[in-house]
């Protein structure tokens, strides 16, 4: 693995969409018309796949931590997340680092000491878990495949941004439990002088693009409700258990 001496911060925030009873050209071209300033460039066809590791426990998981694989057409990296457990409404944005590029055969379980210290050295919080201990007992846990077609999103000032379509596959590697779904991803720069065109874009999307539903969910919270749905707990079962 060619390691980070630190953590490197995407540079793109991600806003993901659930599409509803419509197609994708239909919403793309209600975009096109409603900004007027900005193009919508093909840019073909993609793959990209994330392995997410854990121990059997589900130890990092439960802390907060997602550490996976991803590969797409710039290459194989591993990258790390740190999950807000807070309720929805408090909830904020996951903090997202690039560990370093890897082999396609190569797992987080063979850089232990290296991955773990560049978890300890960029998050602010402290984890209270031996890292290098649970580093080399991970695993691949959870597979997500997503295929589709991807739009540059550019303006006459300089403005760049992306919009993909996507089909994503979530797949339980050991059980082999799989699920399907379609959505839409925005990808928008995070530098202060392009926060005019994000707000422009969010604004055409929520206003206009009644089709997509906002989810504030990363790709591993999805997967998780997707492939480990909690059981129905009945509130009023032990009243009808004691009226009977």
């Amino acid at each position: 693995m060619k390691s980070n001496e630190t953590l490197q911060t995407e540079t793109f925030a991600k806003f993901h969409y659930l599409m509803i009873g419509s197609s994708f050209k239909k919403v793309l071209s209600k975009l096109d018309d409603k900004l007027h300033f900005y193009r919508f460039i093909s840019m073909g066809r993609f793959k990209g796949e994330e392995t997410i590791y854990d121990v059997a426990s589900n130890m990092l998981s439960n802390a907060g931590l997602v550490i996976s694989k991803q590969s797409d057409a710039d290459g194989t990296f591993f990258k790390v997340r740190k999950i807000s457990n807070l309720p929805t409404s408090f909830k904020r944005p996951a903090q997202k680092f690039n560990l370093g590029q890897c082999e396609g055969n190569e797992e987080p379980k063979n850089f232990p000491i290296q991955i773990s210290n560049a978890i300890s050295n960029s998050f602010a919080n402290p984890f209270t878990i031996d890292l290098v201990t649970v580093v080399r007992q991970t695993m691949p846990k959870i597979s997500i495949i997503v295929t589709g077609t991807k739009y540059k999103i550019v303006s006459g000032d300089g403005y760049e941004g992306y919009v993909l379509f996507e089909k994503a596959v979530y797949r339980d590697i050991q059980t082999k439990k799989k699920v399907v779904r379609l959505g839409v991803t925005f990808k928008l720069p995070k530098e202060e002088d392009m926060e005019k065109g994000n707000r422009e874009i969010l604004y055409a999307i929520e206003h206009y693009c009644k089709e997509l539903v906002h989810n504030e969910s990363s790709r591993f919270e999805i997967a998780q409700r997707l492939l480990y749905p909690k059981p129905f707990v009945d509130d009023n079962s032990d009243e009808k258990e004691e009226e009977d």
